[in-house]
């Protein structure tokens, strides 16, 4: 292993400090079956959804989009929790975090604003 090589120990710390200190069950599959295969998806994850500067949309607007297309896509209402606090985190209103749910309904469905509002009035309590 050369010294730009990661262990599989620290690829999974690494994968972890990115998402608050905890993986998901893929994640902790892929380290299970090779760290590497963890190793690439963090790298892009992290392009994706961690940007440390923002590319042609800000942070706000980027977590915003993906609070639609998380609610669209019938996703985990734990992704749409995660995306409206980051949103929020980013100077996004109450107002603007919904409305990215309620734009879903035509390509998602109204039940997927439906099930959106149990994950939003949790982030909603909270904040």
């Amino acid at each position: 292993m050369t010294s730009t090589e990661l262990t599989a120990e620290e690829i999974i710390e690494q994968a972890k400090a990115r998402r608050g200190g905890r993986l998901l069950p893929v994640h902790e599959l892929m380290a299970e079956v090779d760290p590497q295969i963890l190793r690439r998806y963090d790298q892009l994850t992290a392009e994706i959804l961690f940007p440390e500067e923002p590319k042609a949309l800000d942070h706000k607007t980027h977590y915003l989009v993906l609070v639609g297309v998380t609610t669209a896509v019938k996703g985990d209402p734990d992704g749409i929790i995660w995306s409206a606090k980051r949103a929020m985190q980013h100077g996004a209103s109450r107002r603007e975090v919904l409305e990215a749910v309620l734009m879903s309904g035509l390509p998602g469905g109204m039940p997927t604003i439906e099930e959106a509002t149990h994950a939003l009035k949790k982030v909603f309590d909270e904040s």
